[in-house]
């Protein structure tokens, strides 16, 4: 899998709009990873937290650790995570590093065979994941845990008000950006479906027995109780719907391509959002997207 081209190349606005606006992950993910990486006989002292953007999830995972560095290629995302900062359990600063995912294993002080949690959250799928694994598994002490997580495409609760009609018109918003969308694109919107594997990356590696690989989901293609989202719908104001979705990587190449429209009623974005508002008005979109987890385990 290619680099991701767009967010290590973001500008310092960009990084911090970035920031700004997108929204957390739920703390019961948190939870849930904890759990099955306690359970599985995982420790707490260090997490490396890579393609961590800005340190949001970072920030959310370094309380339950001794220690906490978050990794990024993007000069200007670690610059914002610096400046945002954030605490381990013991109170100690978050570190943040720029390096890619594929040369972590170099990183200064990063303890080699001492790392208890790897983590990427909506990032594994910009990796090299064959150099990643083989990074990996240098860094991870036995019986530690990779955990890589995405979050999907945005759904509406279908007890909103047009929610059908909603859905539609944000599925034909995405088509447009076809042309823009990369191969990384498709494997984060399919929920890692055709992620590389340890074993598909190399056959004969053995640092990540297949049997102690564990996948979740919530809220494939919508609801997966009928009741509400993983982790509880939150309403989106019409407005930071509109910064948000600005934020997608396949916008920031529609927009690189159509300079001459950006900021005008031609927009992408300006379109879509005009569109909404005919249906909903200025009503918030209330719903959440699809989460899957895949957790791996170093041998021991």
């Amino acid at each position: 899998m290619a680099s991701d081209p767009t967010f290590r190349s973001y500008n310092p606005a960009q990084a911090q709009q970035y920031a700004n606006i997108r929204p957390a992950y739920p703390p019961a993910l948190y939870e849930h990873i904890f759990k099955e990486h306690g359970g599985s006989g995982g420790n707490f002292g260090f997490v490396v937290d890579v393609g961590c953007g800005p340190g949001s999830a970072t920030r959310d995972l370094a309380p339950a650790f001794e220690n906490a560095v978050g990794i990024d290629p993007g000069k200007e995302m670690i610059s914002v995570a610096r400046e945002r900062g954030g605490e381990n359990k013991a109170g100690g600063k978050i570190r943040y590093e720029v390096c890619e995912a594929e040369r972590i294993a170099g990183v200064p002080s990063l303890p080699l065979g001492g790392v208890d949690l790897i983590t990427a959250a909506t990032a594994a799928h910009w990796f090299d994941m064959k150099k990643f694994w083989e990074q990996a598994a240098q860094l991870l002490r036995p019986g530690g845990t990779v955990a890589l997580w995405i979050r999907g495409l945005h759904y509406v609760h279908p007890d909103m008000p047009y929610a059908a009609k909603v859905n539609e018109i944000r599925n034909t918003f995405n088509l447009r950006l076809e042309p823009y969308t990369l191969p990384g694109n498709h494997i984060a919107h399919n929920l890692y479906d055709a992620l590389e594997l340890p074993w598909t990356a190399d056959p004969t590696q053995t640092a990540f027995p297949k049997d102690k690989f564990r996948r979740f989901e919530w809220d494939r293609g919508g609801l997966s109780d009928g009741k509400d989202f993983f982790g509880g719908s939150k309403e989106i104001p019409m407005g930071y719907y509109e910064k948000a979705i600005g934020t997608a990587s396949s916008v920031t190449r529609w927009r690189e391509a159509h300079p001459e429209l950006v900021g005008t009623e031609k927009d992408c974005v300006t379109e879509l959002l005009a569109q909404l508002r005919e249906v909903i008005g200025e009503r918030g979109l209330r719903g959440s997207g699809p989460i899957a987890l895949l957790m791996f385990k170093r041998a021991e």
